[in-house]
């Protein structure tokens, strides 16, 4: 019987923290990012877990005199590290979006978990009596104070165990997702990160074509976002107000979404609303109908449960690995279990497929069939990191996310939209229609600007970033067509913000509201305009942080490609009390 202990306890801890508290830590700290309920994902695990436990233990019970000392003390030293790796050695990595990982750059890091990984386990090899004679007690011990560690930290978040699936789930969206009005259409269509000079590149490619297509429209190349990341940008764009650190970043997006928003002031005006995107900015909201675009698109629960238990299985492996194992499972962003499990289907397991899966499914089904106004938000990530897809807008392996790829896969995206468009004009509503195509943010890729160095020469750095990087951040693409608004592509040079848009909408419609900021086709293209930007560092950790680090306040009076017009005005640090 005491063998049968010694050989459970350092087992059970380690299988406790890859299969239960592991996965916790993530889902508590990601909720948002994740569609099935985390009683559904560790259900999942559940087999796995058992058998890695009984294969463990059985090794341990089938070992015998110092061989089973020896492995007993291996396990339970790899448990200890898995712990300490996974609670104490988070080392921070960036945005997992796709963008390739540095790794050499902090190579210490490896250097400093490999000589503790590789030191525990001599030592645990060289005094494997000692270590032996404590593994039970200390393996108990240590799963007690996960336990413990788990149960405080759920009295904080109660709901996170709800078993109930979330709503968003279903393999398809609603019906009315794809309905569209005969009376009136306000269209706002995100397509993330795509910076506007990369759409204007693609113009000069086949100008006359795109400006058939795109009638009506005006594109606005000095269009700025309000920060860098989507997490802020959003709120920004829907509303008109701006974070400056001094509440907690959850507390200002809830607060925005009960607010006075596009979202909101529409419905309370008499839309039916719509909305396609992340359930972080719908929290709150006031709607007629929402969709989340699950992964893999269409794959119904099942296959969406296992998609996404193999990538929190994956980000558990990532957090609690040593720096030199985590490139391994990351495989740039095209996870080790995720790789191996994921449905073969088109390949939905990607999220840009899954994007481009729910907008072929919107073209083929878009349907006319009501009768009041209609708005509708769409937040498409095909234009988003990792960058996936070659000239043909095919699956492409190992592609880099340079300059010219980027701008590949951008076009692509593009003409997706563009066919979204045709579909419209054929249906009818599009001349009618209030079309907006915009951005949230640039992607940071280095833009030309005048009055200075050019992009990779030697300049200022701001944040470790060069001017040019952070202004690239802040050129979000914005086009916008007018109802019954004729002729081709047109390009203003009015110096506006996408804080612009409901002020834009507003310009149009009699709405119950009204919005800061003006009508883009009310600023005059000569006019000299003073707007701000809010640039700061983004890690994946900041979803769950409080507060960020530090927010650089730039105003631009002028043109965003010019250098003069840039200057840092203020830096927002945490507020460590807020009110």
């Amino acid at each position: 019987m005491k063998k049968v202990v010694t050989s459970l306890g350092p087992s059970f801890f380690f299988v406790f923290n890859i299969f239960v508290f592991g996965p916790y830590i993530i889902y508590q700290g990601n909720t948002d990012e994740f569609v099935a309920s985390l009683p559904s994902i560790l259900g999942s695990f559940l087999w796995p877990a058992l058998l890695l436990l009984l294969v463990l233990s059985l090794i341990g019970l089938l070992l015998s005199g110092k061989t089973h000392q020896l492995y007993i003390s291996i396990v339970f030293m790899i448990g200890v590290l898995v712990w300490l790796q996974g609670n104490f050695l988070v080392w921070k990595y960036g945005l997992l979006n796709g963008q390739a990982i540095d790794w050499s750059k902090n190579a210490w890091r490896g250097w400093a978990d490999g000589t503790l990984w590789v030191g525990l386990l001599i030592l645990a090899c060289l005094f494997f009596r000692n270590v032996h004679k404590i593994s039970t007690v200390a393996s108990i011990a240590l799963t007690g104070v996960v336990l413990v560690s788990l149960f405080f930290t759920s009295l904080q978040q109660p709901g996170i165990w709800t078993p109930q699936e979330k709503s968003a789930l279903s393999a398809l969206p609603p019906e009315e997702i794809f309905e569209f009005s005969s009376q009136q259409n306000i269209i706002q269509f995100i397509l993330d990160g795509f910076q506007s000079d990369i759409f204007e590149e693609i113009m000069a490619e086949d100008f006359d074509r795109y400006s058939t297509s795109l009638q009506g429209f005006t594109f606005f190349r000095e269009a700025m976002g309000s920060f860098p990341t989507t997490y802020m940008a959003v709120p920004a764009f829907l509303s008109g107000r701006i974070y400056k650190n001094h509440v907690p970043m959850r507390r200002f997006v809830n607060d925005v979404n009960r607010g006075k928003t596009i979202f909101n002031v529409l419905y309370d005006s008499g839309y039916e609303t719509d909305l396609v995107c992340d359930g972080l900015f719908r929290k709150g909201a006031r709607y007629s109908n929402y969709c989340r675009i699950v992964i893999p698109y269409g794959g119904g629960k099942e296959e969406n449960l296992k998609s996404e238990s193999t990538l929190m299985i994956d980000l558990v492996l990532f957090r609690h690995a040593p720096h030199f194992l985590k490139k391994f499972i990351h495989h740039d962003e095209r996870w080790l279990f995720q790789r191996l499990f994921s449905t073969k289907n088109k390949r939905l397991n990607i999220r840009y497929f899954s994007h481009q899966a729910f907008l072929d499914d919107l073209i083929e089904h878009l349907s006319v069939k009501r009768n009041i106004p209609v708005y509708k938000y769409f937040h498409l990530m095909t234009t988003h990191f990792p960058i996936v897809v070659n000239k043909d807008c095919e699956y492409a392996e190992n592609m880099p996310a340079t300059a010219e790829n980027t701008r590949v896969q951008a076009k692509c995206c593009l003409d997706n939209f563009i066919r979204f468009l045709d579909e419209l004009k054929k249906k009818g509503i599009y001349d009618s229609s209030l079309i907006i195509l915009q951005a949230d943010h640039g992607h940071g890729q280095e833009i030309k600007m005048t009055n200075g160095d050019s992009p990779g020469d030697k300049e200022e750095s701001i944040n470790v970033r060069k001017l040019s990087e952070i202004a690239g951040s802040a050129l979000a693409l914005m086009a916008i067509k007018p109802p019954q608004s004729k002729g081709n592509l047109q390009t203003s040079r009015a110096q506006v913000s996408l804080t612009d848009i409901p002020a834009t909408i507003g310009y149009f419609f009699n709405l119950n509201e009204k919005f800061d900021g003006r009508s883009v086709f009310e600023v005059d293209p000569d006019e000299v305009r003073e707007r701000r930007f809010y640039f700061h560092e983004w890690q994946h950790e900041h979803w769950q942080s409080t507060y960020l680090p530090r927010l650089d306040e730039f105003v631009i009076n002028g043109s965003v490609f010019d250098r003069n017009s840039w200057r840092l005005s203020s830096t927002y640090y945490p507020r460590r009390r807020s009110k």
